[in-house]
């Protein structure tokens, strides 16, 4: 039986791959952002992660 992280990871797994089949398969592309697109949608700041 698998855990709850080994099911999350296998979907993970999954959807990369799909996505990784759109790219090839010229569906989907990736690129990077241009500095426009950049200064319209910043990175959000990452939430600190909390200490056990």
């Amino acid at each position: 039986m698998k855990t709850p992280k080994e099911r999350s990871e296998e979907r993970r797994q999954e959807k990369l791959a799909d996505i990784q089949d759109q790219v090839d398969r010229g569906v989907l592309s990736i690129r990077k952002m241009t500095p426009e697109e950049r200064k319209q949608n910043p990175p959000k700041p990452r939430k600190p992660k909390g200490s056990r």
